[in-house]
Parts: C-alpha cells; sequence; structure tokens
C-alpha cells in the first residue's frame, strides 16, 4: 500500500520540524542530493529525521542536510535546515531533461509553495492551497477531482491536503512516511553555511 504525500500536511503542522520535500524523475537519488548541494561522492551514513535535525539546528555542523531515497518512480529528498536550492526558479536542478517538483513549508514566510521544473526550465509555481498558474494548468483535472475548484467548499476543506492529493494523483507521488520520520535514509549535506538567499 502506498503511503502517497498527503500526511505531510500533518508532518507540517504546529511546531513540528522543517521538511523541505524535492522529487526528480530521470536521475538517481545521489544524482539529486548534488543537484541540491552536497559534494559528489560525499555521503554520510544513514541517519534519522532527529540527527539530521542535530546536524542542522542544534550542533550546527552544516546548514542544510538532505535524506534521500527513490519510492514510486521517482526520486526524492527531504531537507532540513535552510530552504532548499530547489526553491525560488532554481530550474539547473533539472537540467539535462530531468522532471523536479519541489514543496516548500517556508516556516518562516507562508504560505507553502509547490515548484515544477522540467529540462531545465521552470515550468511553474504556486501556493499550496491555491489554484496552479498558467503554466500549470495540466494540472487543473487533478485540482478539479480534489475539490479545489469547487466555488462553495466547506469549513472544514483542507485546502493543502486536497493539493498533495492533486498532486499525488497526476504525478503518481509517494514518499515513505515511517522511513522519513522513523527510520535511517542515507543522507548528504547540502549547505555548509546559511545561503545568503533562498534558493541558494
Amino acid at each position: 500500500m502506498s503511503d502517497g504525500i498527503t500526511w505531510l500536511t500533518d508532518a507540517w503542522r504546529g511546531d513540528a520540524p522543517i521538511l523541505f520535500v524535492t522529487f526528480a524523475r530521470g536521475i538517481s537519488p545521489r544524482d539529486l542530493a548534488v543537484r541540491l548541494g552536497a559534494l559528489p561522492g560525499e555521503v554520510l551514513g544513514p541517519i534519522t529525521f532527529a540527527e539530521a535535525e542535530r546536524l542542522t539546528f542544534n550542533d550546527r555542523e552544516s546548514a542544510r542536510v538532505a535524506r534521500f531515497g527513490e519510492c514510486a518512480g521517482w526520486s526524492y529528498a527531504v531537507e532540513q535546515g535552510w530552504h532548499s536550492k530547489a526553491s525560488w526558479a532554481h530550474p539547473d536542478v533539472s537540467a539535462g531533461g530531468v522532471e523536479v517538483l519541489h514543496l516548500t513549508q517556508k516556516p518562516d514566510d507562508p504560505p507553502r509553495e509547490c515548484w515544477y521544473y522540467r529540462d531545465g526550465q521552470t515550468v511553474g509555481r504556486f501556493d499550496i492551497g491555491d489554484i496552479p498558474d498558467e503554466g500549470m494548468a495540466f494540472l487543473l483535472r487533478a485540482f478539479e477531482e480534489a475539490g479545489l475548484l469547487d466555488d462553495d467548499v466547506s469549513e472544514e476543506f483542507d485546502s493543502s491536503r486536497a493539493t498533495l492529493t492533486a498532486l499525488q494523483q497526476h504525478f503518481g507521488l509517494s514518499l515513505p512516511r515511517q522511513e522519513i520520520l522513523n527510520g535511517r535514509l542515507p543522507a548528504a549535506v547540502t549547505a555548509t553555511v546559511p545561503p545568503e538567499s533562498l534558493g541558494a
């Protein structure tokens, strides 16, 4: 059974630790970590969510750490620490025919965002919970099926969860929840010092 990605809405709530998520299709998980800033060949042993958190916040041995793997045909990286290089129009992460989808939590500057790159180009971006821009119009059917285009929605409607449902359905995305939150994954440092700007 697939874990999907809608569980991220729970992981992002309240005082939960920061978690930036990048999916890539067309490269290996290690290559994705390199595109996010890791040095080739410098991979840490498998570490936990809490250990990555200590490296970036408590021990301050690095500014950003990615733990990575593969699920449902996509490579993925979950980063903790400073904002991911995949944020804010960094289309180079998708160079060479690669497809990249990035979900940025933006805890200090909401709302959360989704960025989509393909073959070195920025296809589009939108705030999670909102309707995609023109470059992402191909997602509208999935958004409609998730109830995001309805004019009359209840106050209980969770637009963030519905957005992740739409992305999950359209792209076939999934993340192993227990491995990410409670298990160990290979890791790499993707920034040794705080970047001067978002997405650096």
